[in-house]
């Protein structure tokens, strides 16, 4: 029951990872765009040593990558990995399938399913693996008039034996998922583009069950830093049976292509002159010496009159 223990929170922070997240669980409907990879270094820690164990009490670092891979606007999805590390078997796979908000009716949430936790191990009767398996389904929608969103939803995992509670109180593999965000909040310094506030909850007394919130700050639209506590539900199944940690998670965005240069409106087309006349040139200023003063004065020279001999016949 031990080795369970630690191999379960060793590999916990899948649920804050690499797929679009709130806080600590994928809590939204949000998908990566179309060939735009988003990276992340996640880093989970305490300041104090725990009873019975060298050092700080931390989780792997979780890098990952995720991105769109659909390119239409009406039915996204992102596939992604993280590893965590150190550790063995650190790979862990994820994906989401969405549509956006007001494509099907009107003041319709976005909608998505996906699955996370996904790992290379598969467990056994004696060993613990990584295939956690997690199935999820989230919808939201943007807070009218100021914006920011609420996203409801929840979860189910496909392998039991990874979501027993470290009391011995039975299996809590399913839960609810919620989150919120606040409006952005511009600040326009040299360095800092705009913040917000996030939070989110995962229910259940596993490895997973958390509740989180803090700030994010954008230093650019693709450059951003989130960063604050996360208090779990079951602190004996996270290292050294601590009931909360610190996170800084810095994510980035590096688009695959170019993004489109804006459209120029078209240059109005001089009207050509009517048939049969010439168009009379424009009087143009010359300049005649500088006077005492310095000062070049303009003399404006009339048109010369381009009437043809045969139109002065006429006259």
């Amino acid at each position: 029951m031990k080795r369970l223990s630690a191999a379960v929170f060793l590999v916990g922070l899948a649920a804050q990872a690499t797929p679009s997240t709130t806080f600590w669980a994928p809590s939204n409907t949000a998908i990566q765009s179309f060939l735009v990879p988003h990276l992340t270094y996640d880093t989970y820690f305490w300041n104090k040593p725990a009873s019975g164990f060298n050092g700080s009490p931390i989780y792997p670092v979780t890098t990952g990558l995720t991105m769109g891979i659909l390119p239409w606007d009406d039915l996204q999805l992102e596939v992604g990995f993280d590893l965590l590390l150190p550790g063995t078997d650190p790979l862990l796979l994820n994906a989401k399938l969405g549509v956006p908000e007001d494509r099907l009716f009107a003041f319709q949430p976005s909608l998505a399913v996906g699955v996370f936790g996904a790992g290379t191990k598969r467990s056994t009767l004696a060993t613990a693996g990584t295939d956690y398996n997690i199935l999820y389904g989230q919808m939201q929608h943007t807070i009218p008039t100021v914006g920011g969103y609420v996203s409801v939803g929840g979860y189910y995992a496909l392998q039991d034996r990874l979501f027993q509670a470290s009391d011995g109180s039975g299996t809590q593999r399913a839960g609810f998922m919620g989150g919120v965000v606040s409006p952005d909040i511009n600040v326009n310094l040299p360095w800092l583009s705009k913040i917000n506030f996030a939070a989110d909850v995962q229910t259940g007394k596993n490895a997973f069950g958390a509740a989180g919130g803090g700030i994010t700050l954008y230093f650019t639209d693709k450059i951003d830093v989130l960063t604050g506590p996360v208090f779990f539900f079951d602190s004996g199944s996270q290292p050294g049976g601590r009931q909360w940690f610190w996170t800084v998670q810095l994510d980035v965005d590096l688009p695959l292509r170019s993004s489109p240069a804006p459209a120029t409106p078209p240059v109005a087309a001089a009207s050509a002159p009517a048939p049969g006349l010439a168009a009379a040139p424009a009087a143009q200023p010359a300049v005649v010496p500088a006077s005492a003063s310095g000062d070049a004065k303009p003399l404006v020279v009339p048109a010369v009159d381009t009437k043809s001999d045969a139109e002065v016949k006429k006259q």
